[in-house]
């Protein structure tokens, strides 16, 4: 639940609350931040640190599929260039199954 991913950095539970999870809870509260602070304060401070997350979180998933693009170009081979004029073979069989659920009763003309 609270494993790190791969692609983010960050553990689900940090990108849905914004902090990681204790696995022990503090014994001793500070009183002079929560009694400085006010409610809109920290409403505020909370949504700036979700955007910053998310910030991050949205970068570090650009730079994994940036990442996961390049391995997978390593396999494949050179497209093939077409000038104009050059004759190919084009496959339409997933054409006709849309034709059939437009209404039509029929397949083809």
């Amino acid at each position: 639940m609270n494993s790190v991913n791969a692609s983010t950095g960050m553990s689900m539970f940090e990108l849905r609350l914004g902090r990681s999870p204790h696995l022990i809870p503090p014994f001793v509260i500070d009183q002079t931040s929560s009694s400085m602070t006010t409610s809109a304060v920290d409403a505020r401070s909370f949504l700036a640190q979700m955007q910053l997350l998310e910030l991050e979180a949205w970068d570090c998933l650009t730079m994994s599929k940036v990442q996961q693009a390049f391995q997978a170009d390593k396999q494949r081979r050179p497209c093939e260039l077409f000038a104009e004029g050059d004759w190919v073979m084009l496959s339409t069989w997933h054409r006709r199954d849309i034709y059939k659920k437009s209404g039509e009763m029929r397949v083809a003309k």
